[in-house]
């Protein structure tokens, strides 16, 4: 008989550059004598992004900020007597920083490897093709996430200005649940409506990492109705090399604003985020998530 639940875990390829050689970072399982990449299966109600950064760091020791995305495995599994499709999700990961690995019962060896050779250690061809896409999208020029703010208090039940409704509790946890998310992106720029309710989505981030919120009115509801010619050029002032840009604005300036960053990606829920990455060669590469 088989479990049709699907068992949704997460992972990454851990890389870095020495001497001008990309290496990458391989995990040996004694469970199953195989060498892998790092991966592991979601905690309950925890985010993807998360439990790729949690699962590399956990496997190998080694501090990682999350890139693009390498794709997903799908494959059958044993789960509970029967067999259960597993969606497995990756992203680029580049190494940040520790290394204090500890051999366990899961992981008892780990090696950095040039590219080439760690096509060879690997154990699954599955896991060869997600290798193989790093060097698609390994180049990234600049980093942007776009955010929709989280829910806010309704303005019906609001008598004060609209440009300083805030959230309501449950925006307020999803603001908290963002920030360890924009961390695992390693985002380090931070853009605003000047709406109170855009603020304090981005605010735990920004006081986490004590950073300044640049605050831009053009892209708040009040600065969009009144003069949408001012949103011309923000894509250009949005998207900044070697950073990882956070934009947070408001449901009804998002279709302008989108296709002034050049992106094509419908409707946000409230605390929706899309990530889009800008490689080398100018091509963008991006995914949506919901509110965290």
């Amino acid at each position: 008989m088989s479990n049709p639940a699907t068992v949704i875990a997460a992972g990454g390829v851990v890389w870095r550059e020495r001497r001008g050689i990309r290496e990458v970072l391989l995990v040996h399982r004694p469970r199953y004598d195989d060498w892998s990449l790092p991966k592991g299966k979601l905690s309950q109600h925890e985010h993807v992004l998360l439990a790729a950064r949690r699962e590399i760091e956990e496997e190998t020791g080694v501090q990682v900020v999350l890139g693009a995305p390498l794709g997903v495995q799908r494959y059958l599994v044993r789960k509970n007597g029967g067999t259960a499709q597993k969606l497995v999700h990756y992203w680029s990961a580049v190494a940040t920083g520790g290394g204090d690995f500890q051999p366990n019962d899961e992981v008892d060896e780990i090696e950095w490897l040039p590219v080439d050779k760690a096509r060879s250690r690997l154990s699954y061809p599955r896991d060869v093709d997600i290798l193989d896409a790093l060097n698609r999208v390994a180049s990234v020029d600049a980093t942007l996430i776009l955010v929709r703010h989280a829910e806010a208090v309704k303005r019906k039940d609001w008598d004060s200005k609209d440009t300083l409704r805030p959230l309501n509790p449950t925006g307020t946890a999803v603001a908290e649940r963002l920030s360890d998310v924009l961390a695992a992106l390693g985002a380090n720029r931070l853009i605003s409506s000047d709406a109170e309710r855009c603020t304090a989505t981005v605010l735990p981030y920004a006081d986490s990492i004590d950073r300044h919120v640049h605050l831009w009115p053009e892209i708040s509801e009040r600065g969009y109705d009144a003069d949408p010619d001012r949103l011309r050029g923000s894509g250009d002032r949005a998207w900044k090399s070697d950073r990882v840009t956070v934009v947070c604005s408001h449901r009804p300036v998002l279709p302008a604003l989108q296709r002034e960053l050049g992106l094509k990606v419908g409707k946000f829920s409230p605390g929706a985020f899309l990530v889009a990455h800008r490689l080398a060669d100018g091509r963008l590469v991006y995914e949506r998530f919901s509110a965290p």
